[in-house]
């Protein structure tokens, strides 16, 4: 009796310093602790690139009370991998928000050689105008016209200059790509 009654009183005691039952910090009270943690303006640190950590913190704070931080306020090279982890869709939707983040070319060309892993467009010198988000569209609208006729899909391929009219080329594009229907890709060899 002697120790339920200390684990009453341990317990009420861990309650009163901002711990839970299972001996974790509130949240309440572990946010309180970080606030006060939060180094002054005379005490800031700069991280490497000379960012202002009190700042982002700071930052951090006010944009978790509007649900996402943003992601113009983070150095571009964590933007950048944050937005490289979404599909095209997503991306799409992004660019609403982050227009110049999510139209960089570098995001869209990973999306493009990680779906379509050989297209003959990416050994060319690209042409003036080109844009790995265009051609994301032109591959994916190619996929699905392969996927309903793989001749039109070919010849889709072809007329836009993504692929060579080459069986070399055909069969290394055909090997890397992940969205093609195989029963038309069987179809498809079948009668080569």
């Amino acid at each position: 009796m002697g120790q339920g009654l200390w684990r009453v009183a341990r317990s009420q005691q861990l309650q009163q310093q901002g711990y839970n039952g299972q001996g974790y910090l509130t949240r309440e009270h572990g946010r309180r602790i970080a606030a006060n943690s939060v180094p002054s303006a005379s005490h800031r640190k700069q991280a490497p690139g000379g960012i202002d950590i009190y700042h982002l913190l700071k930052t951090r704070k006010s944009k978790e009370q509007e649900g996402f931080i943003n992601l113009e306020m983070l150095p571009p090279e964590l933007s950048f991998t944050i937005l490289s982890y979404l599909n095209a869709t997503d991306l799409c939707l992004a660019s609403c928000v982050w227009q110049d983040l999510a139209n960089d070319e570098l995001l869209w060309q990973g999306l493009c050689k990680s779906t379509w892993g050989h297209c003959s467009i990416y050994n060319k010198n690209p042409p003036l105008g080109f844009s790995f988000r265009k051609l994301y569209m032109q591959l994916d609208e190619g996929s699905l016209t392969f996927n309903a006729n793989p001749d039109e899909g070919v010849n889709y391929f072809m007329s836009k200059g993504i692929l060579d009219d080459s069986p070399k080329e055909i069969a290394k594009f055909i090997f890397c790509t992940r969205t093609l229907n195989w029963k038309k890709l069987r179809i498809y060899l079948d009668e080569r």
